[in-house]
C-alpha cells in the first residue's frame, strides 16, 4: 500500500501544480499551456502506476479510508482544475491550444475512470457510498469540461507523450 499510497501524493502535488498554471487565467502564454500540456501526461502516467499498483493489493477498511479521503482531496483539486479550463477556454482558444486542452482532458478522463473503477471494486462496503458518490462528482466534472472544449482545435500535437515529471 506504500506504493499505491506514493502514487497518489505524487498525483496530488501534480495536480496542485497544473492548479499553480491554470490559476493564471488570462496571463497564462503559449509556453505555459505547453507546460500544463505535459503536465497532463504525468497525471496520466502517475495515474496508470496507481491503477497498476492498486489492482494487485487488497486494502483494509483502514486503508481504503485513508485512500479515499485522499482521493476526497484529488477529486476536489480536478474540480478546481477542470473550472479553470472552462473559465479560460477563449484564452486557450486564443493561443490555439484548445484542442490540446480537450485531448489531455480526454486522456485523464478515461485514466481517472479506470482507477476509480478499480477503487470501487476494492472499497469495502461501508465506504461504497462514499466512493460512488466521489466518481459521480469525477464524472460530471469532467462531462461539464469536455462538453466545453467538444469543439476546441489547435495544439493537438504539442507537448504529445512529453511528460514533466517532477
Amino acid at each position: 500500500m506504500d506504493k499505491v499510497q506514493k502514487s497518489l501524493n505524487d498525483l496530488q502535488r501534480r495536480v496542485e501544480k497544473s492548479n499553480k498554471i491554470v490559476a493564471k487565467g488570462d496571463k497564462l502564454g503559449y509556453g505555459d499551456a505547453i507546460k500544463l500540456g505535459r503536465k497532463s501526461n504525468s497525471i496520466v502516467s502517475t495515474i496508470k502506476k496507481a491503477i497498476k499498483e492498486y489492482d494487485g493489493t487488497e486494502p483494509t477498511e483502514a486503508e481504503s479510508k485513508k485512500i479515499l479521503n485522499q482521493m476526497k482531496t484529488i477529486v476536489d483539486l480536478t474540480e478546481k482544475q477542470l473550472d479553470g479550463l472552462v473559465a479560460n477556454k477563449s484564452h486557450f482558444e486564443k493561443l490555439k491550444v484548445g484542442g490540446l486542452v480537450k485531448k489531455n482532458m480526454g486522456k485523464t478522463s478515461a485514466v481517472s475512470e479506470e482507477l476509480s473503477k478499480v477503487m470501487l471494486e476494492k472499497a469495502p462496503a461501508s465506504l461504497k457510498p462514499e466512493a460512488e458518490e466521489l466518481n459521480t462528482r469525477r464524472a460530471a466534472g469532467f462531462k461539464k469540461a469536455t462538453a466545453a472544449f467538444a469543439n476546441s482545435e489547435g495544439g493537438e500535437d504539442k507537448a504529445d507523450e512529453e511528460d514533466d515529471s517532477d
